[in-house]
């Protein structure tokens, strides 16, 4: 009995190691899109997929969040020069999006907006608190934005960052379709939309359809980021007296 005892203490305690939890994330990941690529089947989302399994095994193991955290700092540590890696299509196409800059700045502010309201209005007609309305207006932008966004206006951060989940993995999955269905084809307003909307994922996804879709994308998860951080602090004040 005292072997079976420490036997699962010390399955319990290699389930809580920073490596094995890594390469837990790393291999659901790589497995889903393996699945994607061979059945072709968009609804398999790495993101979404990863998600679901990697909570699913922390409530299962009952493994604490500071030690799943440790594993994914390895991630958040290389999301950074990545990140920076994005600039490099908007650097390419820059002197094409700068001859365009009025209907971008514009698209974009217009963009921000309705992002904002649109998740304020939807929990408020739907009957949810104020708190959960305020974290829904910063959903269409990074993950680090939205929490800072959250945080000074009041809301709840952990609906928020679901929020921002949700957005990009709608998008990621549904966007392109969505756009297509409007006649939207073309780099510029595609790939405004797709950043704009659904931030970094939705910057991913167009790197499927090509360089100057994701230099576009880049502009809009940029821009969106930016006039959101300046735009809820006055709308959402306005939406929820």
């Amino acid at each position: 009995m005292a072997m079976v005892d420490q036997y699962l203490a010390l399955s319990h305690e290699l389930l809580r190691s920073p490596f094995l939890l890594l390469m837990l994330l790393i291999g659901v990941f790589e497995l889903s899109v393996w699945l994607r690529n061979r059945t072709g089947q968009p609804l398999i989302n790495p993101t979404l997929v990863t998600t679901v399994v990697v909570i699913g095994v922390l409530m299962l193991f009952d493994i604490d969040w500071a030690s799943f955290e440790k594993a994914s700092n390895y991630i958040t540590f290389w999301l950074q020069p990545v990140v920076v890696c994005l600039a490099v299509p908007l650097y390419i196409q820059w002197q094409k999006i700068k001859a365009q800059w009025l209907p971008v700045i514009v698209s974009q502010i217009i963009g921000s907006a309705v992002g904002i309201v649109t998740g304020v209005g939807l929990v408020r007609v739907l009957g949810g608190s104020d708190q959960s309305a305020v974290a829904t207006a910063a959903k269409s932008v990074t993950m680090p934005i939205a929490i800072e966004v959250t945080t000074v206006l009041g809301g709840v951060v952990g609906i928020a960052a679901a929020t921002v989940l949700i957005a990009g993995v709608v998008g990621q999955v549904m966007g392109v379709w969505i756009l297509h269905r409007f006649g939207l084809k073309l780099p510029m307003g595609m790939g405004l939309s797709l950043g704009s909307a659904s931030h970094a994922l939705g910057t991913v996804r167009s790197m499927q359809l090509g360089a100057r879709y994701v230099a576009y994308a880049t502009l809009g998860l940029i821009l969106n980021g930016v006039l959101t951080a300046f735009l809820a602090p006055v709308l959402v004040p306005r939406l929820i007296p």
